[in-house]
């Protein structure tokens, strides 16, 4: 059997509270129609009879055909997870039938679970979409578009590991990371990606905030937990380079190519790439990567084209809207990479109560790594200059600073032990409350791209004329946070 679905649309199928016959279920049904049936899908039945004059409508204009309503019971017709789930469900009914899906009519986030249904539950469907007559060079009848899309060989849906997992269904944490309070919601939206096969995913974050984990997290919780998960710094690479290890390269190609090298993607095939500072590649790398993302297929130099099938996480420190409107980086690419974004906050971000936690988990799992007896023990003044500074490198700045100290001492942690950085000298930078808050200013205008307006409500200051006073008073340069 040959089956139609789609949502019932009630931003195009109505006017004024009539079923129309320029909208685009009608438009379907008298153009472009050979179904065996027609599922006509609604979020909720409620008091609104519209869905029942759209039926009405067409099983008056074409008669004989079985056009069904369905109705899901969606509470909320923004939230993907359930629409997904709702209409994955219902779905599972039609196995072993043909079934177009027609994908116009719908909010954007009913349009988008069609993509994933498509993708990921391994029915015989085909996504179809319609253009308007007035936008087409006949202008006197609308033009119908199959959607190219490759169906992916995982399927979409994926258990969760019980290790993973506590009984609650919140994330425990993991014996390499603390999944402190401020970071449990990243985590479990992390999560939620994991369960989706082929959504690639944008990671924001300051330097050693734990975007790689968190990418790791994302591919240990997916069906492709099996398969490699392979990461690449792009900053770190220049053009040539970059695109040889993304892609590959054939015997011959240039200077130096002896052999046959497998890139990146092939290599991953089936599992995840995660490449980190994405905002740093030129504008020959951003084409090639959305080549990549659009069509499922690298080109390595001196080769032909080949298939892959991986999932790609990217993540920055950099505000990539900004460069988008500076003509920095392509827009088209961004919305691809950032089809699901997370964002990590730094340590400072956190709070000294997490600070305090972070320490003790790092004490603890370097304990184990050095394979001490006994904690490192820290006195008092050693504890507040650990809370007190301000981590530029995040996470990782104070887990290697915990490590060195396991490294060089054997008891208990003085301001001796310390390095330069941490202790904060009397002469130059007096631990008094005017240099605390001018640090914190400086912190929070960094964090703030240099925009004084946000700063200041980040602040909590009352006008930005007082943080103004306070830029002039400790001789803050503004322009080094722009």
């Amino acid at each position: 059997m040959k089956i139609l679905v789609s949502w019932l649309a009630f931003n195009n199928d109505f006017s004024d509270g009539q079923a129309i016959k320029d909208g685009p279920t009608y438009s379907f049904h008298e153009h472009f129609y050979a179904h065996d049936r027609h599922y006509l899908l609604s979020a909720g039945k409620g008091e609104d009879i519209r869905a029942e004059k759209l039926l009405n409508l067409l099983n008056r204009n074409f008669k004989g055909r079985e056009i069904e309503l369905v109705y899901l019971n969606i509470t909320d017709i923004i939230n993907l997870n359930e629409i997904r789930q709702k209409v994955e469900k219902w779905m599972n009914g039609l196995k072993g039938n043909e079934i177009d899906i027609f994908i116009s009519p719908g909010t954007p986030t009913m349009q988008t679970a069609w993509y994933f249904i498509h993708m990921g539950m391994k029915l015989k469907t085909t996504l179809y979409q319609t253009r308007a007559a007035k936008f087409t060079s006949k202008k006197d009848k609308p033009e119908l578009i199959k959607v190219e899309l490759e169906q992916s060989p995982i399927p979409t849906a994926v258990t969760i590991l019980e290790s993973e997992i506590s009984p609650s269904g919140k994330i425990k944490q993991t014996e390499d990371y603390n999944i402190t309070k401020s970071i449990e919601s990243v985590y479990d939206r992390a999560l939620k990606i994991a369960h989706t096969d082929d959504v690639t995913a944008l990671i924001h974050g300051e330097s050693g905030t734990g975007k790689e984990h968190l990418a790791n997290y994302i591919h240990k919780n997916s069906a492709r937990k099996e398969s490699p998960f392979l990461t690449i710094n792009c900053s770190a690479i220049n053009d040539q380079l970059l695109e040889s290890r993304l892609f590959g390269y054939k015997k011959g190609s240039f200077t130096g190519a002896n052999t046959d090298m497998k890139g990146l993607f092939e290599e991953a095939h089936t599992g995840t790439i995660f490449m980190d500072e994405i905002g740093d590649i030129s504008p020959y790398m951003q084409q090639a990567l959305l080549r990549v993302l659009q069509q499922k297929e690298i080109q390595p130099i001196g080769g032909k084209p080949l298939k892959v099938n991986v999932r790609v996480i990217c993540a920055t420190h950099q505000d990539l809207v900004t460069k988008c409107k500076e003509g920095k980086f392509r827009w088209d690419l961004y919305y691809r990479m950032a089809v699901a974004e997370l964002q990590i906050p730094s340590l400072v971000e956190r709070g000294k109560d997490e600070l305090k936690d972070m320490i003790t988990f790092f004490n603890k799992s370097l304990m184990k790594k050095f394979r001490r007896k006994e904690l490192l023990k820290f006195d008092k003044e050693v504890t507040e200059l650990l809370l007190a500074y301000h981590y530029p490198g995040n996470i990782r700045e104070l887990e290697n600073l915990i490590a060195s100290m396991y490294v060089f001492n054997d008891s208990i942690i003085k301001t001796k032990d310390l390095p330069q950085r941490i202790i904060i000298e009397e002469s130059d930078n007096p631990l008094t409350i005017a240099y605390i808050e001018k640090e914190h200013i400086k912190r929070v205008l960094r964090l703030k791209k240099g925009n004084q307006a946000q700063t200041q409500i980040a602040l909590g200051f009352g006008s930005i004329n007082t943080l103004k006073k306070k830029i002039a008073e400790y001789k803050i340069n503004t322009e080094e946070y722009e």
